[in-house]
């Protein structure tokens, strides 16, 4: 009687902790707020704040959880490739041209951003958005002398308008 009480414990909490799936795909069922700008896709090993620190913890961890209504209070029940959301609206003070992730500092009048992918150097951007090193560096001042730490999936700003806000 024990062991199948016991049996039935495990059976659970396997069945309940694993990945949703659909067959042998995964199914992402994290649902979040229609007004979400910025989405993440969770990876392995990535809990509420984690995600967070990726985002150099522009937002709460109570307003990722209103964004993301169906994550867990204990952040337990993420799977590799969901979606959650990571921005609503500019709650972040992040330029409306740069989205989520953008390094600290990021100038206000920014009008146009470059998202860094894989492969990119700075020299790539500068030739790409017509801009000088000089630019770049005023406008992204978490940017090094040599532009030698861009952030691949960040967003950096490439062009400014004549106001200040």
């Amino acid at each position: 009687m024990l062991a199948q009480a016991l049996l039935s414990i495990v059976a659970f909490a396997t069945h309940g902790f694993t990945a949703p799936t659909l067959g042998s795909e995964l199914v992402a069922r994290q649902g979040y707020t229609a007004n979400c700008t910025a989405t993440y896709t969770v990876q392995s090993g990535d809990v509420c704040n984690a995600i967070r620190d990726r985002f150099n913890d522009v937002y709460t961890l109570a307003e990722f959880y209103s964004w993301n209504p169906q994550v867990d209070s204990f952040c337990s029940n993420l799977f590799p490739g969901e979606v959650v959301c990571v921005n609503v609206g500019n709650s972040t003070g992040a330029p409306p041209a740069c989205p989520v992730p953008i390094k600290p500092g990021l100038i206000s009048n920014c009008d146009s951003c470059y998202k860094v992918v894989s492969g990119d150097s700075c020299s790539d951007i500068l030739f790409t958005n017509n801009i000088t090193l000089v630019e770049l560096r005023a406008w992204n001042p978490d940017l090094n002398s040599g532009c030698a730490n861009l952030e691949i999936g960040f967003n950096y700003c490439v062009g400014v308008s004549d106001t200040v806000s």
